[in-house]
This record gives structure tokens, C-alpha cells and sequence, in this order.
């Protein structure tokens, strides 16, 4: 069986496992769940690993990089997940996996446009990937916070027996990655001006004037909620705007270059 397609079907039952865990369901086999998406991501790793010319500093198309991306956010989301005992990002971040998975299937892969990666243009990308993942469980979070604090709004009080962190702590969660995620992106932004020639005239304008309005939006989310107490929808919907800004400035263009122009 294809790796990517097994890789796919993993990361469905464990999706599919977490999430029924998040209402109380399968509680006892919840280690079967982590087990199973740890073989989704070995599977997808054997997958980029034989499947793509990794060597080839050149090779690196848009569904090489979204595959790589996609495997490092699980990673972190997982271990995320382990040291909260938090999974309520996991599940969506398997079905998006497997989504990518089952798409790698149907895309050729003979587009190698991506200039040489120095060791100065992998610190800058790994700086700016790591920082995109971190944003991402954020603003899954916030959701969950959304959800739990609309629910005991609406004296739903059932959602108290769901195995969930209390609201605080969720809290504490989103703010420590949002800061986290700041930090990596002015890194990454800052490496980008020092050490990349041409950074803003390099073709990739829109990339860094998406990723500073993002920092700008994460920047506000922190002031906002330590000088006005913000918190609940508002910062779901600046998470939300600062997350998609990224993924159009990391993927947007790729996708109509290679993809859809092909």
C-alpha cells in the first residue's frame, strides 16, 4: 500500500479517536489513539523521504514544503498535546495531514523552483515554520475557548464533565503560544533582513508584508488582553485573520504558480 494513502488512513482513525475522546467516548483506549498517529507520522515521513528528491536543494515545490510543514506542525502539536494533555487541536490538524496526503497522490511533483537553501535560508524558514505551527494550535485553542466559554454562557453546564482543561488554563495556553510565536516570527523576519540578499525585493514582498501584519495582529492580541481584558471572540477572530494572512503569504502564490497556472 501507498505510504501516503496509509499515512491518510492513520491519521483518519486517530482524527477520528481524538476527537470522540474530546466528548467522553473511548476514553480507554485513548494511548491506542496517540500510537496510531505516531505510525501516521512515520508513515508520512517514509513517504517525503522515498517519494521526494529531499537531496535536491532545488526541488523543493509547494507540495514538498506543504508536506514538510504539515508534518512538523503534528509533531509539535503532538507533543503539545502530550505536555497539556490538550488534544483538542489534534484532530484537525489529522484530517488537514491526511487531506494533504491523499492530494500529494494526485499532484505530479516535477516542479523544482525554489532557489538554494543556505544554511541562512533554513534558519530564516525553520524560524518562520516553526512560528506558523505554534499560531496555528493558538488559534485552534481559541476556538476551543470559544466553544467551552459559550457553552457555560449558555448555562450548558455538560461541557464542565468534558475531559478539557478549565478555561484559565486554555487561557494561559493560547497567550504562551502567541508569545512564543511572536518571538520566532520577528526572528525569522529579522534573519531574513541580516543574512537573504534582495529580502524585500526578492520576489517575495507580499510574503514579508503578510507576515508583519500578522506579527502586528499577535502583537495586538497580547496588548489587548492585558490592557482591556480581552479575550473569547475577539482573539479567535485576530488569531483567525493573523493565521490565514500567514498561510496565504507562505502558500497562496505557490499555489497559483504551480498549481492552478500549471
Amino acid at each position: 500500500m501507498n505510504l501516503a494513502l496509509l499515512a491518510a488512513i492513520f491519521y483518519c482513525l486517530a482524527g477520528l479517536g481524538l476527537l470522540a475522546l474530546l466528548f467522553n467516548r473511548f476514553m480507554r483506549w485513548k494511548n491506542y489513539f496517540i500510537v496510531t498517529s505516531l505510525l501516521a507520522l512515520l508513515c508520512h515521513l517514509f513517504y517525503i523521504a522515498s517519494h521526494f528528491q529531499l537531496g535536491n536543494e532545488h526541488a523543493y515545490s509547494l507540495i514538498v514544503a506543504t508536506n514538510l510543514i504539515v508534518v512538523l506542525i503534528n509533531l509539535i502539536s503532538l507533543a503539545f498535546a502530550q505536555t497539556t494533555k490538550n488534544y483538542f487541536a489534534l484532530p484537525a490538524n489529522f484530517a488537514i495531514s491526511a487531506l494533504v496526503c491523499a492530494i500529494s497522490l494526485l499532484v505530479p511533483n516535477d516542479v523544482s523552483n525554489l532557489a538554494t537553501w543556505s544554511p541562512d535560508t533554513l534558519i530564516h524558514i525553520l524560524l518562520a515554520i516553526i512560528a506558523y505551527a505554534l499560531l496555528i494550535i493558538a488559534t485552534l485553542l481559541s476556538y476551543q475557548y470559544y466553544f467551552i466559554a459559550d457553552r457555560l454562557k449558555h448555562h450548558d453546564l455538560s461541557v464542565l464533565s468534558l475531559p478539557m482543561p478549565a478555561l484559565n488554563a486554555i487561557e494561559s495556553q493560547i497567550l504562551t503560544l502567541v508569545k512564543a510565536a511572536i518571538i520566532l516570527l520577528l526572528l525569522s523576519e529579522l534573519t531574513g533582513f541580516i543574512f537573504l540578499e534582495n529580502f524585500f525585493n526578492s520576489g517575495q514582498a507580499h510574503k514579508v508584508i503578510l507576515s508583519i501584519i500578522a506579527l502586528f495582529l499577535l502583537i495586538t492580541v497580547i496588548w489587548g488582553h492585558h490592557k482591556s481584558g480581552w479575550r473569547g471572540k475577539i482573539i479567535m477572530l485576530l488569531l483567525t485573520l493573523a493565521s490565514g494572512l500567514l498561510t496565504l503569504g507562505y502558500f497562496g502564490t505557490r499555489l497559483i504558480r504551480e498549481i492552478i497556472l500549471r
